[in-house]
This record gives structure tokens, sequence and C-alpha cells, in this order.
């Protein structure tokens, strides 16, 4: 019996993938055969970090939003295509949540932001914490999928596919805002 997350579905185009499919598959990196997802994730750091170093912060959350509404719609076409509920090739939805995952804190901390822009910035030790931190986060909120991750999973189409990511990418922002409130207010932490 297939796994809930991998459930078959009624394919439009069986065995025929599309430039959605590929795309929901991010090429051949979805096709890694362990780990897809924590890959596409990975992929997604430097994709932010060239978000966070070549736009304003207004500019960065229109990306984000704009890759979302595609991903959303990508990846419930790549669903139909494959055939299949959710599968573990389709990552577009890690590698459009991961840039989410910043906007919370570097709007909280403009100084952050202005100091990642520059190529001495983007490669500093303060900025491989941070994205250590996204990475670690949101992995650990796309798998273990905390209330209100699940939830959102179960939403149908391209909807549940990427959304469990967008929310999974809200909670660490919530985490590292509170982290650096603390961080800042409590000199235990400092």
């Amino acid at each position: 019996m297939p796994s809930a997350s991998h459930t078959p579905i009624q394919s439009i185009r069986p065995l025929q993938k599309t430039w959605c499919s590929h795309l929901a598959c991010l090429g051949p990196v979805g096709l890694a055969p362990v780990a897809p997802g924590t890959i596409g994730s990975l992929v997604a750091i430097p994709f932010a970090a060239c978000l966070i170093a070549n736009l304003s912060l207004a500019s960065h959350g229109l990306v984000c939003l704009l890759w979302i509404l595609l991903a959303i719609w990508c990846c419930g076409r790549a669903e139909l295509e494959l055939g299949l509920r959710d599968p573990g090739c389709i990552i577009l939805d890690e590698f459009v949540a991961v840039p989410c995952c910043y906007l919370g804190l570097l709007a909280l901390h403009p100084n952050l932001f202005q100091a990642m822009k520059s190529p001495e910035g983007i490669f500093s030790s303060s900025a491989w914490i941070l994205h250590g931190l996204v990475f670690a986060l949101f992995r650990l909120f796309d798998i273990t999928k905390p209330w209100p991750v699940g939830p959102a999973q179960r939403l149908p189409g391209g909807w549940g596919v990427v959304l469990d990511d967008v929310v999974a990418a809200i909670l660490v922002n919530i985490v590292l805002m509170i982290g650096w409130w603390g961080k800042n207010h409590f000199p235990l932490f400092a």
C-alpha cells in the first residue's frame, strides 16, 4: 500500500513530463536517490543569498510571493503528470519556501540585511550561522510537520505541496525573531 504522501492520483499524462514536472523537480536535483527535499533546501540557500544581496527587502518578498504562486500551480500540475500525491521528487516547494525564512529577521534587523548585501557580508560568519539556522530549522519543521504545517500539507493539489513549506518558513521566521529578541534582551545569550 502506498504511503499517504505518495498516494496515486489520476494522471492527465501518464509517463509524459512537461516543463512543469521538470521545474517542480528542479531538473535532476529532485531525482536524488536520498533526501531530495534536503538537497532542494540546500540548493535554495544560494538562491536566497542572491535575493538578499541584490534586492530590497520588499522586492525579495515580492519575488517570494510570485515564486510561491508559480510553485502552487506547477507542483499541482506535476502531481497530475506524475500520477502521485506530493512525491519526494517534487522539491520546488522547498526551493521557494527557504528564501521566505529570512524575511522576518532581516526586516527586524536592517543592519544585518545591509551587511549581507556585500560579498564579504554574504559570506561572513554571521551569515553562515544564519544560513545554517535557516536550513536546520526549516528541515526540522518540514520533516516533523508540527501544527500548522501538517494540516497545510493536507490541502488539495499544489496548495498542499507548497503551503506546508511556506508555513514551515513562517515558523522559522518566528523562531529566528524570538531568538534575535532574546539575544538582544538577555545578556546571558549575548
